[in-house]
């Protein structure tokens, strides 16, 4: 499924300034990418660290990994961005 607004696959993070989206949450939306802050609502980690993005990003938001599927930031659809 790609999104709406930017025709990119839901399931694949994008980056986009301080924002990252969440693959999970946008799945879930069905329509649009949904984007938190990052690396606050994600995190980072030396493991996921590449010659790309050497801050190591986590996939999923923090609520997602957790289980909770409820995030502590406002999300932002792709068309607010």
């Amino acid at each position: 499924m790609n999104c709406t607004h930017c025709s990119r696959p839901l399931n694949e993070g994008q980056f986009h300034g301080n924002l990252k989206s969440c693959p999970r949450c946008s799945t879930r939306n069905g329509q649009e990418h949904v984007f938190y802050p990052f690396p606050d609502a994600f995190g980072i980690t030396e493991k996921r660290a590449s010659a790309k993005r050497p801050d190591g990003p986590q996939s999923y938001c923090v609520a997602c990994r957790g289980g909770n599927n409820i995030p502590n930031f406002a999300p932002i659809l792709c068309s607010q961005k």
